[in-house]
């Protein structure tokens, strides 16, 4: 009896194992066919149109109105915020962009937009976002911008840096003083749009105490900006004619500015003459001599002359010539 039990024991085990190595035969058939790899979805659409093909022209991306509010939310110092934003269109310059208009003032003018921290002096603001016109392109001017701002900075140049809706353009980074010896207490951060018709010069100031806060704010609105058509012919403002030849100046003599801003000798620029066809600008240099630049306001093309007192006593043409557009910024 003791061997007929210890037979049957045997068989029982022996089926036992037996279903056990089929139930794990079957369930490794069942994963081979469930990680079998699907059919392909077949894409007759060329490559990348099936991303894009819905995305329509810019402004009806946003389709809002000049001066339109609304709320989104953006990631600042790792947390949440709900921004309030305004829609700004500028037909003029040629741009369409929202602003948080709680934390920035709008201040609208012929031939630029700027949006000031309303914690600044308007007059004398530190951190605020400058938009304007250039009709030229967009190398060009970024070519002119960084060797202004090499004056003080160490620059650094992003010729195919992103937006979002603008796309490409040339970003200049001016975040580090020149000589790499500390940071600077101003920050700026240019933005160079190219268009058809020119380009567009967003630049960003801000203070280095205010780089993670108003540098990442700027950051979200020019990930709004968008070029659009201009309107009407553009012409320098006197304003704009007295900006450029300081800059000019300061380019070709890197240690005017910290001359003029010692105030040590008498040097300034001024509008010695405005008219429709011509503006003139007058510098007078530390050295006595007298320049004027006479500068066609719609095509910016300029010529000059000197004077220098006891020395050359009748103006004279010099052969000195610029853009005054490439100095606009």
């Amino acid at each position: 009896m003791r061997k007929k039990a210890k037979t049957i024991i045997t068989a029982l085990f022996l089926i036992l194992v037996l279903v056990l190595l089929l139930i794990t035969l079957n369930g490794r058939g069942r994963n081979d066919v469930a990680s079998a790899p699907a059919e392909p979805v077949m894409n007759n659409e060329p490559a990348g149109l099936a991303e894009h093909a819905e995305l329509p022209e810019t402004e009806a991306v946003t389709g809002r109105q000049n001066g339109e509010r609304f709320e989104e939310v953006i990631i600042l110092e790792g947390m949440e915020e709900t921004v309030r934003y305004e829609h700004v269109r500028n037909d003029t310059i040629g741009f369409e962009m929202d602003y948080d208009y709680e934390h920035f003032n709008r201040h609208s003018e012929s031939d630029r937009e700027c949006f000031v921290s309303c914690y600044d002096d308007p007059d004398n603001p530190e951190n605020y976002l400058e938009v304007r016109y250039n009709p030229h392109d967009a190398d060009t001017i970024a070519a002119s911008i960084s060797e202004a701002l090499s004056n003080n900075y160490d620059i650094s140049k992003n010729d195919s840096f992103m937006l979002d809706r603008a796309g490409r353009c040339i970003r200049i980074d001016a975040s580090a003083e020149k000589g790499g010896m500390r940071m600077p207490d101003l920050l700026q951060m240019v933005y160079v749009i190219p268009a058809s018709d020119g380009c567009r010069v967003a630049t960003a100031h801000y203070s280095i105490e205010g780089a993670e806060g108003f540098g990442r704010r700027f950051h979200y609105f020019m990930d709004t900006f968008s070029v659009i058509a201009s309107q009407g012919e553009k012409r320098l403002t006197d304003e704009q004619a007295v900006s450029a030849i300081r800059q000019y100046c300061c380019i070709n003599n890197p240690d005017l500015g910290g001359i003029v801003s010692a105030e040590e000798y008498p040097a300034y620029w001024d509008i010695s003459s405005s008219s429709e066809n011509e503006i003139v600008v007058v510098f007078r240099s530390y050295t006595g001599s007298l320049n004027r630049y006479y500068i066609d306001p719609v095509s910016g093309g300029t010529y000059v002359t000197e004077l220098v007192p006891g020395i050359i006593d009748e103006e004279q043409r010099t052969d000195e010539s610029l853009n005054v557009w490439d100095y606009l910024f």
